[in-house]
Formats: C-alpha cells, sequence, structure tokens
C-alpha cells in the first residue's frame, strides 16, 4: 500500500476524483463500491465538481447496520443517498446495496456476492477506517478471508455509532458488511483517512509492515498499488 499525504482533504479528494475520472473514461460501467461515512463527503464534493458521468456505472453496498431500514437516520444507504445517490445521475437499477432486514441475513450476504461476480468484480474501491482500525465493519480480529457476512460490532464502533443517528441510536449489535477477502479482490482500492482524531490510529497503522487482524486496516498491505490517502492532520509527523 502506497502511502499518499496531501494538505489538505480537498486536496486528497480531487487525487481520489482524478482516479475514477480515469477509470471512467477507460471502463463508463465500472463496478464501484464508496464507503458511507464522513471522510467520503469530501471525495463525493470532488466527483461533482468535476462532473463525473455515473450513468452506466454500477454501485455495491459496502455495510450497513443489522436491523435499520433503508431510509431510516443514521442507515448506510440514506447517508448514500442523501450525499451522493440523489445528486449523481446513477440509474437506480444500477444499485445494490445491502438489505438488513433481510429474514435471512446470510442469504442476503451470499446475494450480494453473487452481484458482485455478475457484474465482473469491484472496478474501484473507496474505504475509510475507524478509531480502531476497521474497514466496513470488519473489527479487530475478524477472519481476512470472509467475503460478505455478519459481523459483531465492536465496543468502539457503537462508542463512534450516535454521530450517524440524529434522532438518536438503536440497538446496534451487528453490522452486514463485505468482507476483507472483498477488499482484496478490487481492482483499484483507495483508503482515505482525513482529521487530527485519526492521526493515533493512522500512526498505529504505520508501525506495521504485514498484514495483521489486531488493525484490520493492515490487510491493505496486501495491495502494493492500493493508495493510502492521508491530510496533513491525519498524518501527523508520518510524512
Amino acid at each position: 500500500m502506497k502511502k499518499l499525504v496531501f494538505d489538505t482533504p480537498e486536496q486528497a479528494a480531487r487525487h481520489a476524483a482524478d482516479t475514477v475520472a480515469a477509470l471512467l473514461a477507460q471502463k463508463p460501467d465500472a463496478v464501484l463500491c464508496l464507503a458511507a461515512g464522513h471522510t467520503s463527503l469530501p471525495v463525493f464534493e470532488a466527483f461533482f465538481r468535476q462532473g463525473l458521468d455515473f450513468s452506466r456505472a454500477r454501485f455495491v453496498g459496502l455495510d450497513e447496520w443489522v436491523g435499520v431500514a433503508p431510509d431510516a437516520d443514521g442507515s448506510c444507504a440514506r447517508f448514500l443517498e442523501q450525499n451522493f445517490f440523489s445528486r449523481a445521475n446513477v440509474r437506480r437499477q444500477n444499485i445494490r446495496l445491502f438489505n438488513a432486514l433481510a429474514e435471512d441475513l446470510t442469504a442476503e450476504c451470499a446475494a450480494v456476492e453473487s452481484q458482485i461476480e455478475a457484474w465482473g468484480g469491484i472496478d474501484y474501491l473507496l474505504l475509510g477506517m475507524g478509531m480502531n482500525g476497521h474497514l466496513a465493519l470488519n473489527e479487530p480480529g475478524d477472519a481476512f478471508g470472509h467475503t460478505a457476512h455478519v459481523a459483531e460490532l465492536s465496543a468502539t464502533t457503537k462508542a463512534v455509532a450516535p454521530k450517524y443517528f440524529s434522532a438518536g441510536v438503536p440497538p446496534l449489535r451487528q453490522g452486514i458488511t463485505l468482507g476483507v477477502a472483498d477488499f482484496l479482490r478490487a481492482r483499484r482500492v483507495q483508503l482515505a483517512v482525513f482529521g487530527a482524531a485519526k492521526a493515533p490510529v493512522v500512526a498505529r497503522l504505520l508501525e506495521f509492515s504485514a498484514p495483521t487482524t489486531e488493525l484490520p486496516a493492515t490487510a491493505l498491505y496486501s495491495l502494493p498499488d492500493a493508495e493510502l490517502l492521508l491530510d496533513a492532520a491525519a498524518a501527523g509527523g508520518a510524512v
């Protein structure tokens, strides 16, 4: 994984947008997987400023809170709808997100994996990193061999979750998420980490030189072409 440090989140976001622009120019129906989180917001804005054409692109969900409806306050689906899908020229039939209300969550995981396979795999993956180093809802200790699965939420993730739920946090115990095995098969991966609050976990990430389930984000060390996009605040002294 290559480390790239930018002065601001906006500069890092422009790099991400340039990456996606080049991909869409070559493959207009590319399969994209975009993290639903505050770190993604400047990247989405960069997409819009560059006027990227998503009319043929296809989108697969990264994760969702189990038991939370897609239109509920705080859901990953609603975050993406409000901040990206409603503003981009996407075709609704080209969106496949997790249904976290499904009666059979194992079958739902299998269905999402089948959709990814039918679409030919993920061409571009935008990830964020949690305060404990998690990727999507793959928590510390989770096996890197997992594809889509139901994950038990860590205490850290539960503590951070309220920032997404302005109307109050529902009981959260599990998430449904793509697995690290899915990430490692993606053709292009960018991990965006912005802000001084993330500097300690970035420092931990950079202490490792090989993948370890102790810090899930280290799994991306298996991908020489993956990019870690940091702003100066998140990088701290790591230049």
